[in-house]
């Protein structure tokens, strides 16, 4: 009786432990649907920093995924100089520029490895993009230097639909995934993001 005792214990504690396993790696399947990133890239002349959350429609071990995204990026206030052919060869536009851009977009993403640890990717799709520009004015110099034509501050706000795609690699740590992202809207934008899973 006692034998029989002391086995029942031991296998209730086995099978508790290889439960409570299975139930942590289906969470973690579960759960690696949303990630946040951050990283910085390019706008035009000026560059900044850019956030951005994932929702994965499809879960991450398949080959081929759906993905929505929504981003922010925001550069502070820079200094640029920029060629110009409107007065003539040489000639150059020096001023100051401020820019804030939101994009929210679905992407298709190709994953040959999903399972491996390290798995690289690569993602196409469509994003609508809202932007913000503030020049703090600026001027026009000719090629030999001299000053041209005075620029007077300006603001606009622009939005478009943009193709959006790139490339990255996936990395398991433990029970979480890492994102290292290249992401480009052609003409907008240009990005390096690091991101990972957020899990509750």
């Amino acid at each position: 009786m006692r034998q029989l005792a002391s086995a029942l214990v031991v296998s209730t504690l086995i099978f508790q432990s290889i439960g409570y396993a299975q139930e942590s790696q289906v969470s973690t399947r579960r759960d690696a649907r949303l990630f946040l990133s951050a990283g910085f890239g390019t706008s035009g002349l000026l560059s900044g920093l850019r956030l951005g959350a994932e929702y994965h429609f499809t879960p991450v071990e398949r080959v081929l995924g759906l993905r929505a995204h929504l981003g922010a990026f925001w550069t502070p206030t820079q200094h640029f100089i920029a060629p110009s052919v409107l007065y003539g060869p040489g000639s150059t536009f020096e001023g100051y520029g401020q820019r804030v851009q939101f994009d929210l977009g679905v992407t298709g993403a190709f994953t040959p490895f999903p399972r491996s640890p390290v798995s690289p990717y690569v993602f196409g799709g469509l994003s609508i993009s809202q932007r913000w520009q503030n020049a703090q004015g600026g001027f026009y110099r000719r090629a030999d230097g001299s000053l041209a034509e005075i620029q007077p501050a300006s603001s606009r706000t622009t939005g478009a639909f943009a193709p959006v795609f790139g490339a990255g690699l996936r990395v398991r740590v433990g029970g979480r995934l890492l994102l290292f992202e290249m992401r480009t809207q052609p003409g907008i934008q240009s990005t390096f993001n690091v991101g990972t899973t957020l899990h509750f």
